[in-house]
């Protein structure tokens, strides 16, 4: 937590109501002494919400945190409410910034010149409209970094000759794309909304850049391809719509993806992503942004008495609930006695406090914004807890450990999980590091069935055909 402001005795709301904020607010009581009273959201409705129309009673100040809207919270309830009462907040690798008032002027001013392109982009599409101008160009876009199901396609597109490019504003992963002659576009720039208003189809696995998508005319369509099956609850996104959502079966569709995301038709096509791991063999475009070193390491010893074994933690929502309850120096001795070597991929933030990860001997840690679905053709043994990765994995029938230290806590943050937890975790599940390295030494304990089943409910397919069927069936 930034010391920057002191909140105690005050009374205090905190808007949106979203995991992340509910989280926020526990965090902030733990530091200091005030009167919570509740969240403030236009949207959400139940126990401790209000509408900012509807308030009340007396209040000190409304801190606002919202990743993709807070500058759009900030400037309605300005509106409707003294601006020296509204503290935006924004998190920088698991810290909460209280921004002052100059910053969220400046922030202000920077999403006026976004206004301007978004402008551009509304009249530019709807001029070529009336023009009668054929589009062709198939444009990805790709906030923070290009991973998952964009990325997974985008290599099969632009290796199958397509008309493509990739928006990104992740500088690194642009430069490699240039090194490789593969389309890529820096996502603020004012070419970005141009090929926007070129694009005949825009295509995504986030849920960014909303207000981008709603000026697009009906002559251009929008895929959405979110980025896994959900087991954790989700607010359903009620500011976009779009042309097609790719998911993995009508099961899937029915029971979550359709309640949370509005599109024209469903498709139960599959994951672009889970074909680079159940495909023959890579070529430089499915390794795109996976570590070269691990990738080749795991590759080598898959299939032989050394066995590997890759955690993936989902993210949670601050830096102090994703501190791993796990003691590396402990962990590394006893996998070097077992012969097993562990992979990390972490969040971002969370890598940044284990500063030492170089000495571990079996222990790697994975670059936290690369792409790690190639390894897993070449992994024995997943170890995750919440993280849709698990349900991907199930398309190979491997082993599945669930480190589920935090369930009671993070499904109470998450307001509950759309499936039965328990149903739909098909594995061991442990809550500490012994119970954890015993069973890497025999993780299976009879779960293969289990994994066959619920594997054939999620998924209609089970083959590397995913990106090729979107390309037949939507693109052409």
């Amino acid at each position: 937590m930034e010391p920057v402001l002191d909140f105690n005795g005050k009374k205090i709301f905190i808007a949106p109501h979203t995991p992340k904020t509910t989280m926020f607010a526990k965090e902030l009581q733990e530091e200091y002494d005030f009167t919570f009273l509740g969240f403030i959201d236009n949207f959400q409705e139940g126990e401790g919400i209000v509408k900012p129309s509807h308030i009340r009673q007396e209040y000190d100040l409304i801190l606002i945190l919202s990743q993709n809207h807070g500058n759009a919270i900030y400037k309605d309830f300005t509106k409707k409410l003294p601006q020296n009462k509204l503290i935006k907040v924004e998190q920088y690798h698991g810290t909460y910034h209280f921004l002052e008032l100059q910053e969220v002027e400046q922030s202000l001013r920077a999403e006026q010149n976004k206004k301007r392109k978004q402008l551009f982009l509304k009249y530019l599409s709807r001029t070529l409209d009336v023009l009668g101008y054929k589009r062709s160009k198939i444009i990805f876009i790709s906030k923070d970094s290009i991973t998952s199901n964009n990325k997974a396609l985008f290599a099969h597109c632009f290796r199958e000759g397509l008309n493509v490019c990739m928006l990104t504003d992740n500088l690194a992963q642009y430069n490699k794309l240039k090194t490789l002659n593969m389309p890529a576009v820096q996502l603020e720039s004012w070419q970005a909304y141009l090929l926007m208003a070129l694009a005949k189809i825009t295509i995504q696995d986030q849920a960014n850049l909303t207000e981008e998508i709603n000026l697009l005319t009906p002559k251009q369509k929008r895929l959405q391809m979110w980025h896994g099956i959900p087991l954790k609850r989700l607010n359903k996104l009620t500011t976009v719509s779009y042309d097609y959502l790719i998911s993995t079966s009508d099961f899937v569709n029915e029971t979550t993806l359709s309640h949370v995301i509005n599109a024209r038709e469903y498709k139960d096509f599959g994951y672009p992503r889970n074909d680079i791991f159940l495909k023959e063999s890579h070529d430089d475009y499915d390794l795109l942004f996976c570590d070269s070193a691990i990738y080749e390491f795991a590759k080598k010893n898959f299939g032989t008495d050394h066995k590997v074994a890759l955690y993936m933690p989902t993210h949670r929502e601050s830096t102090k609930a994703a501190k791993i309850p796990l003691d590396f120096e402990q962990l590394n001795t006893y996998l070097q006695q077992k012969n097993i070597t562990l992979i990390l991929k972490l969040h971002h933030f969370v890598q940044a406090l284990y500063t030492e990860e170089k000495r571990y001997t079996n222990i790697l840690f994975h670059s936290t914004q690369g792409d790690v679905y190639p390894l897993l053709k070449f992994t024995d043994i997943l170890i995750t807890d919440y993280s849709s990765v698990y349900f991907d994995f199930l398309l190979l029938n491997r082993p599945i450990i669930f480190f589920d230290y935090d369930k009671e806590e993070y499904e109470a943050n998450m307001q509950g999980f759309l499936y039965d937890y328990k149903a739909f975790t098909p594995g061991v599940h442990v809550k500490s590091q012994e119970e954890l390295q015993r069973v890497l030494i025999s993780p299976e304990n009879g779960f293969k069935e289990q994994r066959k089943v619920l594997c054939d409910r999620l998924y209609t397919y089970i083959d590397p055909k995913t990106s090729e069927r979107i390309k037949l069936e939507i693109f052409q």
